[in-house]
């Protein structure tokens, strides 16, 4: 299984180079996020000097992330296909690998003329019960959000994708088969746009199987409206 994910993990980084401009950082939500109820620590970078090296360096284990952002990396002009990809770093719920599953990939997507967007949800989890929860509402809000102003960033916003990496799988595959349920009480315009992707790439995602058993999850929902998944 490592041996895949880092076959996966190379596939999408292959060929990268580095980034030729600052990306666009843009708030998701309009003040706090929902059922936001305490203070957590500032956010940051817990990767600790001993740990593990993925191909050999150290990456961005963040965390404590109390405002969700979208990070849009756009490709070259004479590149840009108009599609655009919300990426959802893996860890856990509990910290984001922000560079490895997330800024590398929307470099990779750069190069093959795609917007890459990555999604700095909330972690750790708020809710127990549902780990997958506040990342899912985060999403749910990045899509209709990239969507609404696909004019204003020259994106078609019938190729608006999500791809996810372990936990951040979890998160793409639930914001692609609710759409027709949002896990928040609307804010503004904004939520009535679409959050459904058109499409969904979801690598070795977590969450998405009853542990034990062969079988999906009770909040995974496919239906005709799903979008094609990978």
């Amino acid at each position: 299984m490592a041996q895949v994910r880092l076959w996966l993990l190379a596939t999408f980084c292959w060929g990268s180079f580095a980034f030729g401009a600052e990306p666009l950082i843009v708030d998701v939500w309009p003040g706090r996020p929902p059922q936001e109820a305490k203070e957590l620590p500032p956010e940051g970078d817990q990767t600790k000097p001993d740990d593990r090296l993925i191909a050999g360096r150290r990456i961005i284990k963040l965390g404590n992330v109390s405002t969700p952002q979208l990070a849009i990396y756009r490709p070259a002009k004479d590149k840009d296909t108009g599609a655009a990809v919300v990426i959802c770093p893996g860890g856990g719920h509990f910290i984001l690998a922000y560079d490895l599953e997330g800024t590398e990939v929307a470099e990779w997507l750069n190069e093959i003329g795609i917007t890459g967007i990555v999604l700095k949800y909330r972690v750790p989890f708020r809710d127990p019960d549902k780990r997958w929860l506040s990342g899912v509402q985060d999403g749910q809000r990045a899509v209709s959000l990239v969507r609404s102003r696909a004019a204003e960033w020259g994106l078609d916003p019938k190729r608006i994708g999500m791809l996810g990496f372990s936990a951040g799988g979890q998160v793409a595959g639930l914001v692609s088969v609710l759409s027709g349920e949002r896990q928040y009480e609307p804010q503004d315009d904004i939520d009535k746009v679409s959050s459904r992707p058109d499409f969904a790439v979801l690598i070795y995602p977590g969450g998405l199987d009853q542990r034990g058993e062969p079988k999906l999850r009770d909040e995974v929902k496919i239906t005709k409206d799903a979008p094609p998944m990978f």
